[in-house]
């Protein structure tokens, strides 16, 4: 019987320190393969709901940080692995999958000499993507994932989001390289490292109004941009999560949202999102990723946010008597917001918050979407 002080001591550590108490007795090891303390760690240490398990009337945490929904993920152990949140450079500590690396290896012969096996092995190791020139710019992501990078009209906030991925040069990322596109523009970008990956960026910026046409179904992305969705292998959607709306005494106690603004007056502008979920064709479910941009994280001013899943469904029942209190300090859109606006969706997609001085959150979002969509390119 796994001990309920157990499972909270070791969903509260490390992944590394998790990792080794799997390592020390036959109920550590048990305690680490526990889904629900998983599901706790991934709460505790990340803000993250892995919604792969819930029902469609499920309604999560206010105060999440980032909602996940993935047919591949979910299991919690692997999303946790998959995020590494206790990493700020993202960088992946996977364990060698012997397994893999034996498949890739030339099958032993008679003839073959212990030298020649492990020259073998060693090419493995040294060996890597053909080396393009570098005088070529445009050769730089050959291979590379590609992902359409597109976001609401630019605030200060979002703008400076946009920016880090396409124009920088610092720990997280750098921008090495660049994508022709269409004449206009329409399909173009920049390749851009971040940690050990390099990953294409077409940028779909200032879209409103030029890019945006009224149909049938409602607004879209012009044609031009419906050709490259295609060629993608991912969207990334960034927008301000600053909220601007009227917070009256009245209108908080009549909310069914704990989100910072309330349900009947909130104003997050999701047109854009919209639009490119209409315009993604029917036979294509390329996953979403979501950047809710924010600046100096106002932290909670109530111990609610670390409440778990099963422990906020008992809090609503006493919401009134402290709704005051906990929006005192909230000032953004949460991913909660968003919930519902994806909700429907057949994709796999992930929202998550970004702290635009620091990239704080980043890391959780690309992890997830690089992994997903390295694992649907080897196979």
């Amino acid at each position: 019987m796994k001990s309920p002080i157990c499972l909270e001591v070791v969903s509260r550590l490390s992944l590394r320190d998790t990792r080794a108490i799997a390592l020390t007795c036959r109920a550590g090891w048990y305690i680490t393969r526990d889904q629900l303390m998983w599901r706790h760690k991934l709460w505790l240490r990340a803000k993250v709901i892995n919604l792969g398990l819930f029902g469609p009337n499920f309604e999560p945490n206010p105060f999440a940080g980032m909602l996940v929904r993935d047919p591949l993920l979910v299991n919690n152990k692997l999303l946790y692995e998959i995020l590494n949140p206790d990493s700020c450079t993202g960088e992946n500590h996977e364990d060698l999958d012997f397994g893999n690396l034996l498949s890739k290896m030339v099958a032993p012969t008679g003839s073959m000499s212990l030298t020649e096996l492990f020259e073998n092995l060693f090419s493995l190791f040294s060996s890597g993507p053909p080396q393009n020139s570098p005088s070529d710019p445009f050769s730089k992501g050959e291979g590379a994932p590609t992902f359409l990078l597109f976001g609401m009209p630019e605030t200060k906030v979002s703008k400076r989001l946009a920016l880090s991925f396409i124009a920088s040069k610092d720990s997280t990322f750098e921008t090495v390289g660049l994508v022709k596109g269409k004449p206009g523009g329409v399909g173009g970008g920049v390749t851009v490292r971040y940690g050990h990956n390099l990953m294409n960026l077409l940028t779909v910026r200032r879209a409103r109004p030029r890019l945006l046409v009224d149909g049938p179904n409602g607004t879209a992305f012009h044609p031009d941009v419906a050709e490259v969705i295609p060629r993608v292998d991912g969207l990334i959607c960034y927008m301000d999560a600053s909220c601007h709306c009227e917070n009256s005494e009245n209108s908080l106690h009549k909310s069914k949202m704990f989100n910072g603004c309330c349900a009947l007056t909130h104003a997050i502008d999701v047109l854009e999102l919209e639009a490119m979920m209409r315009t993604i064709p029917s036979d294509l479910s390329p996953p979403i990723l979501v950047l809710l941009a924010h600046m100096d994280d106002p932290h909670p001013s109530s111990d609610d946010s670390d409440l778990d899943h099963d422990d906020y469904a008992n809090l609503k029942t006493r919401v009134h008597h402290k709704s005051q209190t906990r929006f005192s300090n909230q000032v953004r859109h949460r991913p909660t917001m968003l919930y519902n606006v994806l909700g429907s969706l057949d994709l796999p997609w992930a929202i998550c918050e970004v702290e635009v001085k620091t990239l704080a959150g980043v890391h959780c979002g690309l992890n997830w979407l690089l992994h997903r969509t390295l694992k649907l390119k080897s196979g």
